[in-house]
């Protein structure tokens, strides 16, 4: 299997956050969003990153690839024969690319992604509009879903692919060096601190850190 994109990009690494996991052996090219490199475009042919392929597959869609991860080898990260636990798993998966996503994008492209890929300075107003406006009412959701639930996870006592696909972004926050207010978001703090333990998490992270174009 190969896959294709840059550890800058965050649905590239909840891909890769997901592999580790499943400790999976994979061969890696580093592609930016857009390239023109045939094999990617074959892969990708709107040049989105991550892509994979395995065989006569290529998947261009980072759901879909952790989805046929899974269903390939079996794993209980999703498990599909809990009807009630999927559903939640899909449903934190949406908000996560969709509405967690957004919220916290700005202040990994201001202080990581513009300085390492550009050469250009970073606009803290709009890292810090991202904090006070953009992230609130996400993060809100998230301590709610946490606090009613009461569990470690975000589906339930085990950590599955919800963890993964919200994980994969909220590292945008640890890259970004953002922290997350205890106080105010104590079950989401305390989820978050679980989740930077992970060997598979920090793996990741130290791979966007350390990626230069």
């Amino acid at each position: 299997m190969l896959l294709y994109g840059v550890p800058l990009s965050p649905f590239v690494r909840k891909t890769l956050f997901m592999i580790y996991e499943m400790e999976l052996k994979i061969d890696r090219e580093l592609v930016v969003p857009g390239s023109d490199l045939a094999a990617f475009r074959r892969a990708s042919p709107l040049g989105r990153i991550p892509a994979l392929v395995d065989g006569s597959l290529y998947l261009w869609d980072s759901s879909a690839i952790c989805h046929y991860l899974a269903r390939r080898y079996e794993s209980e990260l999703i498990p599909y024969k809990d009807p009630q636990q999927f559903a939640r798993i899909i449903t934190q998966d949406k908000y996560a690319d969709e509405d967690l996503s957004a919220a916290v994008f700005e202040p990994l492209l201001e202080r990581v992604i513009k300085p390492v890929r550009f050469g250009k300075a970073s606009d803290e107003t709009v890292v810090q509009a991202s904090i006070n406006q953009k992230m609130p009412p996400v993060f809100d959701y998230l301590e709610s879903q946490l606090e009613e639930s009461g569990e470690q996870w975000f589906a339930g006592t085990d950590f599955t692919f919800a963890d993964i696909t919200l994980g994969g972004h909220m590292s945008n926050l640890f890259l970004a060096g953002i922290d997350i207010e205890s106080t105010r978001w104590p079950a989401l703090s305390a989820w978050f601190n679980r989740l930077s333990k992970r060997p598979a998490f920090k793996q990741l992270c130290e791979e966007a850190r350390s990626f230069r174009p």
